[in-house]
């Protein structure tokens, strides 16, 4: 695995440097093509194999280049990737191949947007970039989510449903890869309230990309340059509310609150004042917003109300008696247990611990771990990495295991939790104009690693 080489950085960042105005919106390529695309990618149907469908382009830029950085602790991923072609060997059904291929094509996807974010110069795909491609995804997530609410239970056939057999097309996992609408059936007779869901498959889909990608709109809030762009992110923020709550769910309202209290014990740790000033108006605004409207009285029906519950519980109960008679290896994909529904498909640690068993759970786990690590590190004084992004990264990778439980992480919890991780610790190694004799000082030995 390769380790930190100083002076192909410097080189690097030389050629990055550069001609960057041209080579940016090419070096954030995967970016705009996963996040800003989304909308065309779900009406057309494909949304849930974007990501896959990258799978060669990206691994093709990364064989091209010279020098590859990886860091060590990413050696858990790789030991995990590794564990889910072991795992594969449990398979029983073609229904189990289709879904650990299509799993597989994921987590490959992710490891290696992870590779290209981290090796890309930051002269041509610079932090803030990142954080406003994360930001308009947010944004989006909102727009869809409020398209849910105005005009909810509306479907419509996409491209890729033509293209799919019908027998394949039985299969409802299948079915909801390619189909499209913008809310899911009415959860409460009291109230007529449909869960939004657009531009993702799933409602529980929606509410973890919320949650997962609200970091960055607040550290594109953060380092807005100017009043009006800060105003319009914290009227997103404040909208973004009503979707939020209209959701109803539980899961994206515990995480981003997660989240907000994390990066508010980060913030007062730190002690950085404004950015904790920042943090506590969007509290104020939003928690106003909850009590001055009628959102409030949904939220407290909601919690009153687990009308999935018991479902839940079920599910976990048959992942339990899974895994126990088969801890190492697992099961290769979820196990069909009741009609079309799978046991190990209602979260993300439950997904993996019956498709590869418990080593698979911890090599995930602990990388995710590895990476929140990394992020948290305090950077010494007059490094030049960007701290408020890689504090906003920090929160994005705890808020991926904090969903770990209860929400998926494919296709875009992780995605986005590999991107944080990506920049974080390029932030770690962001001395790219700094000559190779003067690295020693600015980065412990153990920063190469």
């Amino acid at each position: 695995m390769a380790t930190v080489n100083p002076t192909a950085i410097s080189s690097s960042s030389r050629r990055g440097a550069a001609g960057s105005g041209e080579r940016g919106l090419s070096a954030a390529w995967p970016l705009f093509v996963l996040f800003p695309l989304l909308p065309l990618w779900w009406a057309l149907g494909i949304s849930g194999i974007v990501l896959s469908v990258c799978v060669l382009p990206l691994a093709a830029g990364l064989l091209l280049r010279r020098r590859l950085l990886v860091p060590r602790g990413f050696g858990l991923y790789l030991l995990f990737l590794l564990w889910c072609a072991f795992s594969a060997s449990r398979l029983t059904s073609s229904r189990q191949a289709f879904s650990a291929g299509y799993r597989g094509t994921l987590y490959l996807g992710a490891g290696l947007l992870f590779l290209y974010v981290l090796n890309a110069p930051r002269s041509a795909l610079s932090p803030d970039r990142v954080v406003r491609i994360m930001a308009s995804f947010f944004v989006i997530a909102v727009i869809g989510g409020l398209i849910g609410m105005i005009v909810p239970n509306i479907a419509f056939t996409t491209v890729a449903k033509g293209f799919v057999p019908p027998s394949m097309l039985a299969d409802r996992f299948v079915s909801d890869l390619v189909s499209a609408s913008t809310s899911s059936g009415r959860a409460f007779a009291a109230y007529p309230i449909y869960r939004p869901k657009a531009p993702f498959i799933y409602a529980n889909e929606w509410g973890a990309a919320y949650a997962m990608s609200l970091p960055f709109a607040l550290c594109a809030m953060a380092k807005a340059r100017s009043k009006g762009a800060r105003d319009a992110m914290l009227i997103v923020l404040m909208i973004s509310v009503f979707p939020l709550v209209f959701s109803l769910n539980r899961g994206a309202w515990l995480a981003a609150l997660a989240g907000v209290l994390y990066a508010t014990v980060r913030l007062a740790r730190g002690r950085n004042g404004q950015l904790l000033r920042v943090v506590a108006l969007v509290g104020l605004v939003l928690g106003a917003v909850l009590f001055v409207t009628p959102l409030g009285e949904i939220v407290k029906t909601r919690l009153q109300n687990g009308y999935g519950d018991a479902h839940r519980a079920q599910l976990y109960g048959e992942s339990i008696a899974l895994v126990r008679e088969s801890p190492v290896l697992g099961y290769g994909a979820p196990v069909l247990v009741e009609g079309n529904l799978s046991a190990g498909t209602h979260g993300q640690l439950w997904t993996i611990v019956v498709s590869q068993g418990v080593p698979g759970l911890l090599l995930f786990t602990g990388w995710l771990l590895w990476a929140l690590w990394r992020a948290s590190r305090r950077l010494p004084p007059g490094h030049p990495g960007d701290v408020t992004v890689r504090l906003w990264c920090e929160v994005a990778i705890f808020v991926a295991l904090v969903q770990m439980p209860y929400y998926d992480l494919l296709p875009w919890g992780l995605s986005i939790g590999m991107i944080a991780a990506a920049v974080a610790w390029r932030e770690e190694l962001a001395f790219v104009r700094v000559a190779p004799q003067a690295l020693a000082p600015v980065l412990e030995p153990s920063a190469a690693n």
